[in-house]
């Protein structure tokens, strides 16, 4: 898939509008070995239904009224300038395990055949030059290098900021996998439970969407599955097997006294891991030296005969 000249005039400024913050929704996606933004025929036909203004000085006369006519001969001018050309997917089957396409699929081809080269909402079309850096872009990039830095003068850091460090990462750590346990055992009652899953954050831990819909929608029910013997005894024994498993930790469970021995023990490790790190080196190198009053405590070097 062979780049394009840089394009020019006050089109541009029309492309540059529908990729800019909601405007037409878009998706990244590998083409060929090489990163391509992209969307879909029906986003970019209701963004030109709902601000047909934008489009106005570029639709031909001869389309009349009809939106649909317009809709194409607008796409058809994007593909002949060199802004867009169509592509389509990859892979034209589900994944193992996946009853569905992809809605956004990260791998594509470009469609070659010039007649193809219209417009189609089910069709993909990718965006053939770069876009404008914003602002924050430059932005994001001081901050990912401020945090390199930082990172690499951590173990000059002062005891407080390692161990704010230490607490603050195992928080997160704590409170993630936390939600990802949650999210998973209530998916996995209510299916043992209705035959449907009932899913927290759907998308948290999807590879298809982007990071802002990646916490949208906040809930979503799983397809109903068939009330057959197969099924009901298979969730019958998963329940079994839950209500085992939760009965055996129960039953192990540590007592306070010593859920709270092993609670202080940890602490006073993480308290103990910035002292070691700033002065391992020098109280090795202290406890390894000959003649010290730690080496003449030791018995067998008071009774040694001194060497000649």
């Amino acid at each position: 898939m062979q780049g394009v000249p840089e394009p020019e005039g006050h089109l541009r400024v029309l492309t540059d509008s529908l990729r800019a913050k909601h405007a037409v929704e878009w998706r990244d996606g590998v083409v060929e070995d090489r990163r391509y933004e992209y969307f879909r025929g029906k986003d970019f036909a209701t963004y030109f239904k709902q601000h047909p203004e934008k489009f106005s000085s570029w639709i031909p006369d001869k389309s009349g009224g009809d939106e649909d006519a317009q809709i194409k001969s607008i796409t058809e001018l994007l593909v002949r300038k060199g802004f867009i050309r169509r592509v389509d997917r990859m892979y034209k089957k589900p994944k193992p395990g996946k009853k569905r396409l992809a809605k956004w699929p990260k791998k594509l081809v470009p469609v070659r055949d010039r007649e193809l080269q219209t417009f189609a909402e089910d069709a993909f079309y990718a965006w053939m030059y770069d876009r404008p850096a914003s602002p924050y872009l430059w932005l994001w990039s001081a901050m990912i290098a401020v945090a390199v830095l930082a990172a690499c003068l951590f173990p000059l850091a002062p005891y407080k900021v390692k161990i704010m460090v230490v607490y603050l990462s195992m928080g997160l750590l704590i409170t993630l996998m936390g939600a990802i346990l949650i999210r998973g055992a209530i998916a996995g009652v209510t299916w043992m439970a209705a035959g449907r899953s009932f899913w927290l954050l759907p998308n948290v831990l999807s590879e298809e969407v982007g990071i802002k819909e990646a916490f949208w929608p906040l809930y979503a029910l799983g397809e109903a599955e068939p009330s057959t013997i197969t099924n009901v005894a298979l969730r019958v024994g998963f329940a079994l097997l839950a209500a085992g498993v939760s009965w055996l930790l129960y039953a192990n469970a540590p007592d306070k006294g010593q859920a709270g021995r092993a609670r202080d023990a940890f602490v006073d490790f993480l308290d103990r891991i910035p002292d070691q790190l700033s002065i391992g080196g020098a109280t090795q190198a202290n406890n390894t030296r000959p003649g010290t009053a730690f080496d003449q405590s030791r018995p067998d070097l008071q009774n040694a005969a001194p060497r000649t």
